[in-house]
């Protein structure tokens, strides 16, 4: 005769999630003129990006939050310094506590000088104070898109580089965001 074993009811807590150091998150892939047609749901696509990558986080929302926001800052970047025509190859990878984010932009004479301006502002001694300027100003047409990318930059702690084009049809854009050691406290100046 068996005798049956009583069950442990009690539930069962999840252990916390262990993600790899390193690794591919998510690629996504659009053509420049679908993407620019679709311009109005852009916050959409950051949205399902920064949930797709931070779904297994310890607090999903909070990450989720914050990378919807640096997406957001890339795609409109990208959205307005593009050439006409061509693919955009978007993808991003956990490196430690970094996410790293490598844009392939279909580029023209107009986007390589967007960029290569874009990293002269954040290589300069001070970009903070550049950037507390343009808030305390009226900012030119030409310098919002800059400003964003900025933003992540001097804010964030992220970092940019870009690699011209050598084939002469798109560049490659490189950006690694704090993701893990963010403390919005320190971000924002907050006590």
């Amino acid at each position: 005769m068996s005798v049956s074993k009583p069950t442990d009811v009690a539930p069962t807590l999840r252990p916390p999630p262990v993600m790899a150091p390193i690794g591919m998150i998510i690629s996504a892939n659009f053509s420049v003129t679908g993407f620019s047609r679709r311009w109005s749901h852009c916050h959409q696509m950051a949205n399902f990006l920064a949930r797709y990558a931070s779904a297994n986080e310890d607090d999903p929302e909070r990450y989720a939050t914050l990378l919807s926001t640096f997406f957001n800052e890339l795609l409109e970047a990208i959205y307005r310094n593009h050439a006409p025509s061509g693919n955009i190859n978007i993808t991003f990878q956990r490196n430690n506590g970094r996410i790293s984010v490598t844009a392939e932009v279909p580029a023209n004479d107009e986007s390589v000088q967007f960029y290569k301006h874009a990293v002269q502002l954040l290589n300069q001694p001070d970009p903070m104070t550049w950037y507390r300027e343009q808030l305390e100003h009226d900012v030119p047409d030409n310098d919002i898109t800059t400003l964003g990318l900025l933003e992540l930059a001097v804010v964030y702690g992220s970092t940019l580089s870009f690699t011209e084009p050598k084939n002469g049809t798109s560049l490659t854009l490189n950006i690694e965001l704090p993701f893990t050691e963010v403390d919005e406290n320190e971000c924002f100046n907050l006590p």
